[in-house]
């Protein structure tokens, strides 16, 4: 007669995991309304499908993911917040219940970069940038606050800096080499971020022809009109920035305008050009004075497949290496 046996019941554990994988969100969080369990399954399909569509299994996600999924949602601070902690949580209950290896890539990813590093998601192509500078190239103002945009403008768009380092820098910061070459020492709030960097020529360019409206070396390099003492404030570096696009658009040098077009679209527009020539991460870095090279993660979105792998490539490999972040040190002054 044969003898018939009963299925060995999965232990506690695998009724867990299981129980996880049927029910990500409500093993996770169990006490929810309907309503905000409708809401945090989108969530969570919404990641899953980010996650495939790369070729990452959810137990393998990393910072990396959830870092570029956060930016390509292109969600207001709050909902993004939300999203971050919401998938956190679920990732910990996957943790919990044993459906995931230890880890979990939303785990204090608002620290992951300082706020003030974190350039926003709005960038030109590289095309769209180099019609705008061919449109600096040719544009040689003879009045005074235009000769100064001009220059703000190619400090931003060819040369990279943040609008806080333009009103930091000052005439006496300027050098020349034998070869005619000028540079200029600039920085921010952080030691690390002071460097000398050497100017384009189409700053250069701007810069002699406004180097003999300033009064004295001690004037700042950018200054406000007419009494050129002091830096020029936000509000007219914005208003700067945003007539000469608008007119850029008049003319048709450009097609559309992305949001929030000032100052930051410009920088921004520079380090996707640079991702995109292929120049060394660790180059990119120091150009745009930035620690991190997660700092560069907000603007995946505006890069090709490409330029976006090569970039989460070099995360991986720092991952694999071991290679720590470096601190955020306290800027020891200009």
């Amino acid at each position: 007669m044969k003898e018939h046996t009963l299925p060995t019941p999965p232990d506690a554990a695998d009724a867990d995991a299981q129980r996880w994988h049927a029910d990500p969100v409500g093993a996770s969080l169990p006490r929810l309304s309907p309503k905000s369990r409708q809401l945090y399954t989108h969530y969570w399909l919404a990641w899953r499908r980010f996650l495939a569509g790369r070729e990452v299994p959810v137990e393998a996600a990393t910072p990396i993911e959830a870092v570029a999924f956060l930016a390509g949602e292109r969600l207001n601070p709050t909902t993004q917040a939300r999203y971050r902690r919401v998938l956190g949580r679920v990732h910990a209950g996957g943790v919990v219940c044993g459906a995931l290896p230890p880890g979990n890539p939303f785990d204090d990813l608002g620290n992951e970069v300082p706020r003030r590093e974190q350039p926003r998601s709005v960038a030109f192509t590289p095309p769209e940038r180099a019609q705008l500078l061919r449109r600096l190239e040719g544009w040689h103002p003879l009045e005074v606050q235009p000769q100064r945009d001009r220059l703000l403008i190619c400090l931003l768009l060819a040369d990279g800096f943040t609008l806080s380092e333009t009103a930091a820098a000052r005439v006496e910061h300027l050098g020349r080499d034998e070869d005619g070459v000028w540079s200029l020492e600039i920085g921010g709030p952080r030691r690390s971020q002071w460097r000398t960097m050497q100017l384009s020529a189409l700053t250069a360019d701007a810069l002699a022809a406004w180097l003999p409206r300033l009064p004295k070396p001690e004037t700042p390099l950018i200054p406000a009109l007419p009494g050129m003492r002091v830096p020029l404030s936000r509000q007219p570096s914005f208003r700067a920035v945003q007539a000469f696009l608008q007119q850029a658009l008049q003319d048709g040098v450009l097609r559309r305008l992305p949001g929030d077009t000032g100052p930051a679209a410009l920088r921004n527009s520079a380090i996707v050009a640079w991702l995109s020539e292929g120049v060394p991460h660790a180059e990119i870095l120091r150009r745009a004075g930035l620690q991190r090279l997660d700092a560069l993660d907000r603007l995946a979105p505006m890069l090709d497949d490409r330029t976006r792998d090569a970039l989460f490539a070099t995360h991986r490999a720092e991952d694999a290496a071991g290679v720590p972040h470096p601190p955020v040190e306290p800027a020891a002054g200009p």
